[in-house]
């Protein structure tokens, strides 16, 4: 296990971790979502380098900003409504990505963003379409959101269609981060009907 000397050091971000490791939260037809553990922060970080993957989200990250982002998603995992995931392939049960619904605040306003990112060897099969939609109904109908949003860079035409593609609709754009974002949302009592097989909450 990594990191095994800080987790000793911080007992409640040692709660945290230990709490959800691992835990299963949801899964689709073809995914597996799931709590990150320490383990996973050699394929995060291989998915983070990625100069590709990371076009629209500030270029790649080194391994030691990749480990310091874990450390943040467990200190994380203490709070309510922070839920983000390792997204795994069921047909060869690799790491192949995060997902999840982590609070914002949009122009004074909180929100709960939808957020996903697979490494690019997953793209172009509709995973992370799965994935969205996988988050999308555990925000709804296990914590209750009436409303979601993603913030997308203007530029990633990609990850605008899969906010489409699982319901979202443009709304406006703000400025955040540093760049111009747009914002996609979805109410409740807009969802649409599932486009892929049952979902299992946990």
């Amino acid at each position: 296990m990594l990191d095994n000397v800080f987790l000793q050091d911080n007992f409640p971000l040692r709660q945290a971790a230990m709490k959800k490791n691992q835990m299963i939260v949801t899964e689709t037809s073809r995914l597996l979502l799931r709590y990150f553990s320490w383990d996973d922060l050699n394929d995060m970080a291989a998915i983070y380098a990625d100069p590709v993957v990371m076009t629209f989200r500030g270029g790649p990250r080194n391994y030691e900003n990749t480990k310091q982002h874990f450390k943040w998603i467990f200190e994380n995992y203490k709070k309510p409504g922070f839920e983000l995931w390792a997204i795994v392939d069921k047909a060869d049960n690799k790491f192949i990505g995060n997902c999840g619904v982590i609070p914002q605040e949009v122009d004074g306003q909180p929100e709960n963003e939808m957020g996903y990112i697979l490494a690019k060897e997953y793209w172009g099969r509709g995973l992370a379409t799965e994935a969205a939609c996988a988050v999308r109904d555990y925000g709804f109908n296990k914590l209750g959101y009436s409303r979601l949003v993603a913030l997308i860079d203007s530029g990633n035409i990609a990850s605008q269609r899969v906010a489409m593609k699982a319901g979202l609709t443009y709304e406006k754009n703000t400025s955040m981060w540093g760049k111009t974002v747009r914002v996609y949302a979805i109410h409740n009592h807009k969802l649409p009907q599932p486009r892929h097989s049952s979902y299992c909450f946990r």
